[in-house]
This record gives structure tokens, sequence and C-alpha cells, in this order.
């Protein structure tokens, strides 16, 4: 064994030594051999014979595959017969060398198929019987088939085409003989060497397994597409079930093999159906299909802001219900295998989307509901109830709000309005599309004046609240001479609880007094104590959590003159003296003149007042001057000068 092994080997090895002078990949015309048969019937046996003279080390390829360079070497034999087995064509290679130049030569071997064709048979009772020879390769490599009947009849056909050949036969009495089915080539060949198939035996029913609906699709127009599977010589009808439990026919036929889709119109897309098939055999049977339900997709009842709710329903399906796929945009987004709703919260207002409820069936069945477009729904906003305003400084306005209630979306724009406070011209001041709950107006000044504000929410959908929130106001703190006071208006949506008067050192800022006020809107400053302050206001809301500030009302050391414009020394212990109120004063000297500028009264003393007497006695009533020198807090000099009038 190993020699010959070797010996092979040399020979592979001449042949290639040899390659470049093979042409047509190795089939060269250079040598020669005989076949005892070109063409034969399997199991075809035959032999070869070299014909080239002083040949040396020849050899095979029985199974040659031209498109290659060279046989593998498996393939390579210096047997001289080989034995066929499977029908086709075959190419026999052979190579060797002759005075020392290498040789090779192909032929063409083609054996013919002796397999009996393959069929199915079914035989009914009444004596019909219907044949399907199957349209594959053994089949196909005969000229035609041959049926005998076993009744004295024969018939011969040939295949096309990719389907299987049905052929029908009824026999008188009933009783069937054994039908035998026989390929056959027209030159006659192989008619011993052929195999056929006899079909004998008890009557068989013919299985409708193959007819079925695959897919059920309702469309939004009021069709349904149904797609199933159906036989060849089998007639089958769709039957509908419209709601009361009866099926019906639909008038939609067939009796051929393979996929078939059809469309029944005039259906109510809101609106569940049943179909299956109705397909009757060759033997008269009627069988019926699975029931395959139509699928209903729905707006849910659930609605909140920025979600789709989607419900779906079907009547009963013969088989399993495996899952459900809810398909939005194209895209499956749920998968479930019970639940029967989904709340989408995948999605944004003004935008439409498009869903479809698929349910998955055994045996790969499917059924898809109409389309249904839905938006978000949303509800109207509620008025904003919560709101303050708080001057931040003299030149911004600080306005927040807090959100409760439905109609709240991911995004939306608060509309924030402002007036001058005793106006009703409210202007918009926040920017477009602003989601800010704390806003900043610097279009202000706190020192001069109040402003009022107002908002309202619209949401993502374009729904506004119902209604503008209660106006709230800046507080604006001013002074008189002696007095602090301020707005009354409330800063915030719930009401005022208190107030509270906040002094702090005008220099370093530091909180030196918080004076609780109530619901009071002024305070008297005490002119003898006060200097050099700071006052702020603070509000505190109704609901304590809140706190809003006025602007700073700075309170400096400048002198400050209270002078009477009139005076009554009548005795009756009011108003008796010209008395000059002077604050923040360091040194002070007054004198009072007559109207022909003769001094009458001079005093050091800002306490000491005039009483209306001179050394002549009771200086007459009309008008007098006054002349006031002094020097304030902080060192400056004033003059002030004027008149009063005496009153008798």
């Amino acid at each position: 064994m190993k020699i010959r092994l070797l010996l092979l080997f040399l020979l592979f090895g001449i042949f290639t030594l040899f390659h470049n002078e093979v042409s047509g990949q190795n089939c060269g015309t250079t040598g020669g051999f005989s076949i005892s048969a070109a063409q034969g019937c399997a199991p075809l046996t035959i032999s070869v014979q070299n014909e080239v003279a002083g040949a040396e080390n020849i050899s095979y390829a029985f199974n040659f595959d031209r498109s290659k360079g060279s046989p593998d070497a498996g393939d390579i034999t210096q047997d001289s017969s080989y034995v066929y087995t499977t029908p086709g064509t075959y190419t026999i290679l052979q190579f060797g060398s002759a005075n020392g130049t290498g040789f090779s030569q192909c032929q063409d071997i083609e054996v013919l198929e002796t397999r009996a064709p393959k069929a199915n048979l079914i035989k009914c009772p009444d004596g019909k019987a219907q044949l399907s020879i199957t349209n594959d390769s053994i089949s196909k490599s005969y000229d035609f088939i041959e049926v005998n009947w076993g009744d004295g009849s024969k018939e011969t056909v040939t295949l096309t085409g990719s389907d299987n050949l049905v052929l029908n036969h009824t026999y008188n009495g009933g009783n069937i003989p054994d039908i035998i089915v026989s390929g056959r080539y027209n030159s006659g060949q192989c008619q011993q060497s052929s195999v056929s198939t006899t079909f004998t035996g008890p009557f068989v029913p013919q299985p409708l397994t193959e007819v079925g609906i695959r897919t059920v699709e309702m469309l939004a127009s009021g069709e349904a597409k149904i797609i199933y599977d159906g036989m060849e010589g089998v007639p089958t009808e769709i039957l509908m079930d419209s709601g009361n439990g009866q099926f019906a026919p639909t008038g939609k036929t067939s009796q051929s093999a393979g996929s078939h889709s059809v469309t029944i119109g005039n259906l109510n897309p809101a609106q569940i159906y049943r179909f299956r098939l109705s397909s009757t055999d060759i033997c008269g049977n009627t069988i019926e299909s699975p029931i395959v339900s139509s699928m209903l997709l729905k707006e849910g009842d659930f609605s909140l802001d920025e979600i789709i709710s989607v419900s779906w329903e079907h009547l009963t399906f013969s088989g399993s219900v495996l899952q459900y796929q809810l398909v939005r945009n194209g895209t499956v987004v749920f998968v479930t295998s019970d639940q029967l709703s989904y709340l989408d919260t995948d999605v944004k207002c003004g935008i439409d989307y498009e869903y479809v409820i698929v349910a998955v069936v055994s045996d790969d069945v499917r059924s898809y509901s109409a389309p249904v477009r839905l938006q978000p729904k949303t509800v109207a906003p509620e008025v904003i109830g919560t709101a303050s305003v708080t001057v931040k400084d003299e030149k911004t306005i600080s306005t927040q709000v807090e959100l409760t209630g439905e109609g709240l979306t991911s995004t939306y724009d608060l509309i924030v309005e402002r007036a001058l406070l005793g106006s009703t011209d409210f202007q918009q001041v926040s920017p477009l599309d602003n989601q800010s709950l704390q806003f900043e107006d610097s279009g202000v000044n706190t020192n001069e004046s109040s402003y009022c504000y107002r908002f309202i929410y619209e949401n993502a959908c374009n729904v506004r609240g119902p209604d503008y929130s209660s106006p709230v106001c800046s507080i604006f703190l001013e002074n008189s001479t002696s007095t602090i006071s301020w707005n009354g208006n409330s800063p915030f949506t719930q009401g005022i609880s208190s107030y509270d008067l906040v002094q702090t050192d005008a220099t370093t800022g530091n909180v030196l007094d918080e004076i609780p006020k109530q619901l009071e809107t002024s305070h008297a400053l005490d002119l003898e104590a006060q200097s050099a302050f700071s006052f702020q206001v603070k509000a505190n809301s109704a609901s304590g959590n809140l706190v809003s500030y006025s602007n700073v009302l700075n309170f400096s050391q400048n002198a400050i003159l209270l002078i009477p414009d009139a005076f009554t020394p009548n005795g009756d212990a009011y108003n008796e003296r010209f008395e000059v109120k002077a604050y923040f004063v360091t040194d002070f000297s007054m004198s009072v003149f007559n109207r022909w500028g003769e001094v009458i009264f001079h005093s050091k003393n800002a306490a000491e007042g005039w009483d209306g007497n001179t050394s002549g006695g009771k200086a007459p009533a009309g008008y007098y001057l006054y002349k006031i020198d002094l020097t304030d807090a902080a060192g400056k000099e004033v003059r002030k000068e004027g008149s009063f009038l005496l009153i008798r």
C-alpha cells in the first residue's frame, strides 16, 4: 500500500511538472483513451482503455471538475474501471507521459436517472384518486412521467415550472387498484433498470395542514388584507364572522398552491372581525382552518400631560397569543404577553404618532390592527397660585413662581407681564419660550416706583391657563421728613402675614435691628436718636414660606429743619411759639426780623422759640422774616431764610 501511495504521489508530481503543457484547465488534446460506454443508466460501470503509444504512468480522475486547475489527490487513480451510482454528467481526465512528454485528455460521460419519481396519492371511498407528482430533480431528469392507473388506463405527463403536478382519476365502483408511477426517456433507455413507485393500501384522507391564514391586517380604509397558504387543486374560501358568532362566505376563493393575498372591503376599522378558511379536499370533506381575529387599537381612557394612552382588544383565536407588539412609527416600542394597554411617555406635544398593535399567534400567525394616529393629550394648566416678587437691587426685581396641578409639560412658556403700580397696562417682559420659574426683570427703577407682575403658564401643547395669576407687586419704600412708608400691595399671590422693618448700618451693611410692623405700612423715625442708617422692608407671606424685600432706603445725617409757616400765641396752649425743630445740627443761630429789618428775637438754642413778644410788648399780627445759620453733623455750614405768619 505504501508503495502504491508513493507511486501516486510521483505520478501527481509528474502531472504537475507538465502542467504548462496542458491546456483547457488540464483537459488537453495530447492524450487518448476509449470508454466502454459514454452514456448509461445508473448505476453505471465503465472501463477505460489507453490509446497513447509508449505511455507510462497513466492515471485517471473519473470525476474531474473542469473549473479546477487540477484534480484533488484523492480523486487520482490508476484503475481502469469505475462505477457511477448517481445520475449526472461527469468528466474523465486522463494524464501521463510518453517519450518524456506529458499528455492529458478529457471525455464526458452521461449517467441517466433510474430512481423512481416521488409522488403522493390520496384515495377516496367513492373511487376518486388524486396523485401529486413531486417536481424535483429526479422527476425533471426524465423526458416524461408515466402513470399506470391500474384499471387499464395510462397517462403520460411532463413536469414544467416549479409546482408539483396534480392528476385526478375516478374509478368505477370505488375500488382503487395499485397505481404505478415511472420515469421514462423518449429513447426508451433504462426501461428495464428504472425503478417505479407503486401505490397500494387503504384509503388515505387528504392532509390540508398546508392550508392556513398567515396574516390578517386591518387597514384604515376599512379593508382587511388576508394572506394565506393554499394547496393545489384544493378549493379554499375565506369565511368571516362580523361579530354575531357566525362565519359567512366572503366570495374570496382559490384552488392553487402557494401564498395568496386577498382584500375584503366595506368593513368598519373600529370593529373586530374573525376569519377562517374553508377547504374541500378531493374526497369532498370540508376542513376549516384555525380562526384568526382582527385586532382593534384605540386611544386609552388614561389622560395625562405628554402621555399617549392606547389599549387593544380582539376576539378569540384558535391558537395561543404568544405576545403583543406595539409599533410606533414603524418601530416596536413595547412587547407583552398579557397586557392590553400601554402608556407611551416618550412623546412630545404637537407631534403626530402612528400606532399599530400586532398579535403574534402560535404557528407564526400574525394579526395587525388598523393604524391609529394620535397626539399627546393635555388639560388646561391651572391658574398660578403661588408667586412672589422681591427687589434685588435698584435696577432689578426678581420674580418666583411655583407650579402645581395638571397641564404641566416637559417644556413650556412661563409668561411674565409687568405694569406700574396703579396701572392695568400689563406688558410682557419675559422672553419667548421662557422656561425659568425665576425671572429677573432688569428694566425697572426700584428707587422711584413699585411694579406689579402677573403670570400665566402655556404648556408644550400650546394650551394656556384659564387666566393670569393675581397681580403681585414690589414693595416701594420712601420717606418724608420723619416717616418711612411703603405701599400695601401684596408681593405674594397668597397675601401677607406681616412686615418687618430691617435697619442696617449704612456703612457696613450689618443688621442693627429688625422691627416688627405687623400689617402697618409706615414707621415714624426717632430723629433725635437716628443717624446714618439704611432701611428695608421685609414682607412675610401668609403661608410663612415666602419672603419679599423692598428697595433699600438710605437715611443719612444731613441736617433736617422743620420750620412752621405760622403760629398763634393766643393762650390756647396750642402752637403758641414759633419753634424750629433741628436735627443733626451742631451749631445753631436764629434771628427774627420785623418788616423794617429790625431784629426782634435771637437765639442760639433750637429748642428756644419766639413767643411773639418784643421789648415793646406783643408784636402785631403779620408776616415776619427769619434767618438761620447752622452747622450740620458733617461740619457743613448751612443758611436758611424765609418768612412766617403771626396770627392774633
